[in-house]
């Protein structure tokens, strides 16, 4: 798959999450702890492979580009999947409503930041880089 391609889906992937995300606060919200946790189960497995894309992919050219300390941005921004995950895993255990919203808010500013921080930065690079390289 072309990386333009990639590109596409992967900002379709966060709109998705966005979604997921409301799904879940709504869940929440009205107590249906059950479905709360189906839907996490569902979800990290779906956030895996878009990391494993993401950083296999977009990481990968960026470092062979400019190497580690020229990719300094895009490695912070994808260190935050490392908390994307705990999140996740402290949601699947949190013990009280209280602790899953505080739990799930968090994970949706984090999400949104980082979204919006691989949207108008990295994936915009990325392209750029991997169109420079394709015409040397």
């Amino acid at each position: 798959m072309e990386l333009p391609e990639l590109v596409k889906i992967l900002i379709e992937e966060h709109r998705n999450v966005r979604v997921l995300l409301l799904k879940i606060h709504h869940l929440i919200s009205e107590g249906r702890d059950k479905e709360v946790a189906e839907a996490l189960k569902d979800f990290k497995p779906y956030l895996d492979q878009h990391i494993i894309d993401e950083e296999a992919t977009i990481l990968k050219i960026l470092l062979e580009a400019y190497g580690r300390q020229g990719a300094e941005n895009a490695i912070k921004v994808f260190q935050q999947h490392r908390e994307v995950h705990q999140l996740i895993t402290e949601l699947t255990r949190a013990e009280s409503p209280e602790e899953l919203r505080d739990k799930r808010e968090r994970l949706r500013q984090i999400l949104e930041s980082h979204f919006a921080a691989e949207e108008s930065g990295i994936f915009p690079w990325a392209l750029e880089t991997y169109r420079r390289v394709r015409r040397e």
